[in-house]
């Protein structure tokens, strides 16, 4: 087609960043553009020297086709104008280092730039630094390592708790420093199955468990100057007992438990707005709230599919949930309708084990699967910014367990 007889549009290009705000003024482009047609037409306006890449959104979603594609799937009429919103993209993620363990990986957790902390099924909790050196290895648990979760190192919230682990030996082993190596400071024990999930609340005082046995239990971070629960401790006459009695570690009793899922509970974590409010999933299909001051399940949310990870977004204030019918879903926790998912996000090929919520964005989130990818989503999309596979041959088709997000750092295992 000539391009003087190629169908146009009127457009209004809006920036929230300031360094890249252009002149309001309407602009008349071919409808066949796209986000890289449109993209040029930004820079050139801008007049930068290094291009810089842009992504498009029309009433808060990407635009991931042309313009006349969008005009005439929502029946809109050329003749308006149509308000473009763009933003910077994304680049993709690069892998910066990789961490080789014997057994599969279990958890993962970042507990500064440098220092990562990993779970794994060889009961081992080991930490590693940026240079790919594993620093600490960490003995105690009997069984395979389910989850770890790092405490702040903030100076105003700091604790003698470094680490938390939880194991299949149903207990959660809370570890510190002592004379320049890492400790058991305490086992906190009360579980009658393996301990899945643990998460710390962003004050640094408190911490939760999630198990096999159907419960969430509620615990103080401190360490106690004795063991709290001698019956606890006198019922526990097991080998594997008797072992961590060897190391000497305190018996740590829970403040709380929460009962009401039935099945496993697979993951938890905390609402950092409101602290006394906490997130679960399980086996029984259910997402639940919980006040875990008043000890009470305040609402829950049900779909179809074993729920398998949970993370909540200061931000955007909603709830991600990975699952084994391979979808992402997020929902709203201050909507009265809890049957109501707020979006499924369906790309990966096999269960979604494990979601995060990237710290600093409202739109930003990650999933890994047992496909063996990472998938990275912008939520005003329902398709995934990026894919990211593994980068050694001999990783490729291994099952993903476990994901962090914490600054412009993205682990998985």
């Amino acid at each position: 087609m000539d391009a003087a007889n190629e169908a146009q549009v009127q457009i209004r290009l809006v920036a929230k960043q300031k360094k890249y705000e252009v002149p309001d003024a309407p602009l008349v482009v071919p409808q066949q553009l796209q986000r890289y047609g449109l993209s040029e037409i930004v820079n050139h306006l801008l007049g930068l020297e290094a291009p810089v890449p842009f992504d498009f959104l029309v009433d808060g979603q990407f635009l991931r086709e042309s313009i006349a594609s969008y005009l005439k799937e929502h029946s809109l009429s050329a003749e308006n104008v149509l308000t473009l919103e763009y933003v910077e993209s994304m680049l993709p993620p690069t892998e910066i280092a990789s961490y080789s363990h014997d057994d599969w990986i279990s958890s993962i957790a970042v507990a500064s730039s440098d220092r990562f902390v990993v779970g794994s099924f060889d009961g081992i909790v080991r930490v590693w630094n940026a240079q790919s050196e594993c620093v600490s290895e960490m003995r105690g648990h009997e069984s395979a390592v389910k989850c770890v979760a790092a405490a702040s190192l903030d100076p105003v919230k700091k604790s003698k708790v470094e680490i938390l682990s939880g194991s299949q030996d149903r207990t959660a082993i809370a570890w510190g420093s002592k004379g320049g190596q890492r400790k058991p400071l305490y086992a906190a024990r009360g579980h009658t199955d393996s301990v899945e999930a643990v998460a710390v609340n962003p004050a640094n005082t408190h911490f939760v468990t999630a198990s096999a046995d159907s419960t969430i239990r509620f615990w103080s971070l401190a360490v106690p100057k004795e063991s709290e629960d001698a019956e606890l401790e006198a019922q526990d006459s097991t080998p594997v007992a008797k072992k961590r009695k060897g190391l000497n570690i305190m018996t740590k009793a829970a403040i709380g438990t929460l009962s009401g899922h039935v099945g496993a509970v697979t993951s938890v974590c905390f609402d950092a707005d409101r602290e006394s409010n906490v997130y679960s999933g399980g086996w029984d299909h259910s997402v639940r709230t919980w006040d875990v001051a008043a000890g009470v399940n305040v609402a829950t949310s049900l779909c179809d599919k074993v729920v398998l990870d949970v993370d909540y977004s200061a931000h955007s204030q909603l709830i991600a949930t990975g699952h084994a019918d391979r979808s992402v879903r997020l929902w709203d926790p201050r909507s009265s309708d809890n049957t109501v998912v707020k979006l499924r996000l369906s790309s990966h090929k096999g269960f979604v084990s494990s979601v995060a919520w990237a710290p600093n964005s409202a739109y930003m989130l990650a999933s890994a699967s047992h496909d063996s990818t990472i998938k990275v989503w912008d939520i005003r999309s329902r398709t995934p910014l990026y894919t990211v596979h593994a980068a050694s041959a001999k990783d490729d088709g291994k099952k993903l367990l476990a994901l962090d997000w914490s600054r412009s750092l993205l682990l998985a295992g």
